[in-house]
């Protein structure tokens, strides 16, 4: 299976020619794209709307924020709002480009893509589908009552849902959770603004992942921002989505709306050191992803370069990358009046070219509207967003007792039966030899979970570092290469931002990934994807989408790989609500565990211990079986202290509970939680209240453990049964260290749980 042979140099001199990168390829005016009949009048006009609504849109939300529109006594505008005045062009232009089953992700500056992705969408429906979208009007407080046509209510319930998000309001398409910097509409294919800069990059990428791989007849765009540019998930995902392995490019545009300032920083001259950032292009493939920069204050330049890429990435030969030059007109939000850092010479300058005047101009140039038509137009649209904003105002608010919607999906894939059975395998699968106690090792296990899944469900696809022909670090995957082929598993760069954005983006659109990360601790160079992407997408885009992403990482310690390589840190994963934490500690529970996992609709964050993996345990092996989560399992029964043991320290704690039984005549009652996220309070409390006495084992640090949580839950509710504090027993508050001596001190064994499990006793 093996890609390509790399030779050694021969010592030649080679000079690499980079492809031209073309700045303003094509500048029309309206009236040569109706002489070539490369628009209609018709289109012309819905692309004039779609940019007033745009503006309308912004140009109300200034008003509520200055209070020169104040919907009602008392009302207060909340909420961080970045608009894009000056940006209709570059954003509607775009947009007018794509069909409605084409998905979108797109930045905090996002109302422009959403309200002209429904828009237009919304013109390709016909009767039936637009009134299944008016379905919900009736609970959401909208009457279409006044409308002579469907398509007519469609539009205005459109910008009225649209403003509800805006204000918090449970008639908005995110039910209120979102807000202005997060708006989605996944039924016409939105998958969401993001407010972190650059955060819709993987998952963008991987939504076209799962694009390729189910042959759908669609492409994704990713519109980011200049800023965007300079994070490191770029690089990334634009790396991800050009790797040669595939066998067609993804069908991806990188679409970088260039405004010239990241805040107050300014692309040119300042914080790059390119004229244009579609240079970027050329370190990425041989085709520089056929990389230009256009006008992006002409929307006809705009459409045409979009409308080409979008060929390109059907055609398979994605990703492309577009850079539009253009410029907010206001500052970067309502605190910043833009004056600063920049000149009033080139703010006049830009106004000049004033994307919806040119236009405006050119529509009546040619005759399709008289200028006062033209202006009747905006006039009508100020108008319409006023009226459906004090609409919107007067709106019901979200209801406090559904606070916890949307954060969890309770649905699974148990009952799917063989609609999605793989039914071609590559090689027959290896079933591993039991030993005499049917027993076998827990990384076998793990295989043996991946491999049944991935028969079960050809949706499940694994992608990773070296995970593929080496079967990773600890050869969890060995062999399924030969089995499912490059299609189901893959390697990837040594990107974690990337490897965890394209999995939420995968998941969200159709796939179910596995993805794995090779050491928990390289976990932190892909946070913002963990906790501020696959955590919060369900919640945030209130409940549109499930997150059905697995997340495998490798726990170890006590082999002398030091700081970087030996944390556990679970904590740090708990902390983020929507993420289901799993921390088996054993070779039955780590199958069962995992197999529940690839089937729940949620983000499931799997995590593995390299010692654990050479442990056997015994595990059936012809029987089908899951565990469920949130059931904690009792690995000893005792009497006299409850001593909750975390992943590894099982182990360690039942040889502590052997000894002390043995030299003591003390039954110490070891519980294995399974998972931490749920967590099972009430296996625990029950344990606690029989025994008295509580101890936690865990390899993290002391200070922020998971133990402290747990210690709070069970003095929570057993207080009135606990004779003495509970006691965390955990690794020092240091760096892992790598000298044998001081890492074998450092991290709990049988020895010091013994210890301190006798002075708890005392207390």
């Amino acid at each position: 299976m093996k890609v390509i042979d790399v030779k050694p140099c021969k010592h030649e001199v080679v000079r690499i020619k980079f492809p031209e990168i073309t700045i303003n390829r094509y500048n029309p005016r309206l009236k040569d794209e109706l002489d070539k009949g490369l628009v209609t009048e018709e289109v012309v006009l819905m692309i004039y709307r779609a940019m007033l609504y745009q503006r309308a849109f912004e140009f109300t939300v200034r008003d509520l924020e200055n209070k020169s529109l104040v919907p009602h006594d008392g009302y207060e505008f909340r909420g961080s709002t970045h608009l894009s005045y000056g940006q209709e062009a570059a954003q509607v232009g775009a947009m007018s480009a794509l069909n409605k089953e084409d998905y979108i992700t797109a930045h905090h500056r996002a109302h422009g893509h959403c309200i002209a992705k429904g828009y237009f969408a919304y013109h390709e429906m016909d009767d039936n589908e637009l009134k299944k979208v008016l379905s919900t009007a009736s609970e959401n407080q909208f009457s279409t009552d006044k409308y002579g046509t469907a398509l007519e209510a469609v539009i205005d319930y459109h910008l009225y849902r649209m403003m509800a998000e805006i204000l918090g309001k449970q008639a908005g398409y995110c039910k209120g959770r979102g807000g202005g910097m997060h708006v989605a509409d996944f039924s016409v294919g939105n998958l969401g603004a993001n407010a972190i800069v650059g955060g819709g990059l993987g998952i963008a990428t991987g939504a076209a992942l799962t694009v390729m791989k189910q042959q759908e007849n669609r492409i994704v765009l990713c519109a980011i921002g200049d800023g965007a540019m300079n994070n490191g998930i770029a690089h990334e995902s634009m790396n991800f989505a050009a790797m040669a392995q595939f066998e067609k490019g993804l069908p991806i545009i990188f679409y970088v709306e260039n405004n010239q300032y990241g805040y107050s920083g300014q692309q040119k001259g300042e914080v790059t050191g390119i004229q244009y950032l579609s240079q970027r292009g050329a370190g990425y493939n041989d085709v520089a992803m056929h990389a230009e920069t256009v006008c992006g204050m002409n929307i006809l330049s705009v459409r045409d370069a979009i409308q080409r890429a979008k060929e390109l990435c059907i055609q398979g030969k994605g990703p492309v990358l577009i850079e539009a030059n253009t410029y907010r007109f206001w500052g970067h939000n309502f605190k910043d009046k833009g004056t600063l850092y920049r000149t009033e010479e080139e703010k006049k300058a830009w106004r000049e070219h004033d994307p919806v005047e040119w236009f405006k101009g050119e529509i009546a140039d040619c005759g399709i509207l008289t200028a006062e038509e033209a202006e009747a137009e905006w006039e009508s649209a100020y108008q319409k967003l006023h009226e459906l904003t004090v609409l919107a105002a007067k709106s019901k608010d979200p209801d406090i007792k559904d606070i916890m919607f949307g954060v969890f999906s309770d649905t699974n894939t148990n009952d799917i039966g063989d609609k999605y059975k793989t039914v071609n395998l590559l090689k027959k699968p290896r079933k591993f030899p039991r030993d005499s106690e049917g027993r076998i090792l827990a990384r076998h296990a793990v295989l043996e979970a991946l491999t049944e899944e991935m028969i079960r469900d050809k949706r499940v696809v694994l992608w990773g570092e070296d995970i593929a022909e080496q079967g990773g670090a600890y050869q969890a995957t060995l062999g399924l290469l030969d089995i499912f082929g490059r299609e189901r598993i893959f390697n990837t760069a040594i990107s974690e931002s990337a490897i965890i954005g394209t999995g939420v983006g995968a998941s969200m659109v159709g796939l179910r990934p596995v993805v794995e990360l090779m050491y928990i601790d390289f976990v932190l160079q892909a946070m913002d994807q963990v906790g501020n992407q696959a955590a919060k997408a369900r919640f945030m885009f209130g409940g549109q989408s499930s997150v059905p992403l697995t997340i495998r990482a490798t726990v170890g310690g006590g082999k002398g790989y030091a700081g970087q390589h030996a944390q556990s840190l679970e904590a740090i994963i708990t902390h983020f609500p929507g993420l289901k934490v799993v921390m088996p500690s054993n070779a039955y529970d780590m199958k069962g565990l995992l197999k529940t996992a690839i089937r729940d609709d949620n983000p499931v964050f799997f995590i593995e211990h390299q010692w654990v993996y050479l442990e056997k345990a015994v595990v059936p092996a012809d029987e089908e079986y899951t565990i469920p989560f949130g059931q904690a399992r009792i690995a000893r029964k005792g009497k006299d202290i409850t001593v909750v043991a975390l992943s590894n320290m099982v182990s360690r704690t039942l040889e502590a509970a052997e000894i002390l039984e043995k030299e003591d005549g003390v039954q110490v009652e070891v519980i294995d939680p399974r998972t931490l996220v749920p967590l099972d309070v009430d296996t625990l409390g029950k344990s606690v209240n029989k025994t008295g006495r509580a101890a936690i084992v865990l390899q993290a640090f002391y200070t922020g453990s998971y133990a402290s949580h747990i210690s709070h839950e069970i003095t929570r509710v057993s207080f009135k049964s606990m004779k003495c504090p509970v006691r965390i027993i955990s690794s020092y508050d240091i760096t892992p260290p790598m000298a044998h001596p001081l890492e074998d001190e450092n991290v709990p064994n049988p020895a010091r749980i013994v210890k301190s499990i006798r002075e708890t006793l005392k207390d």
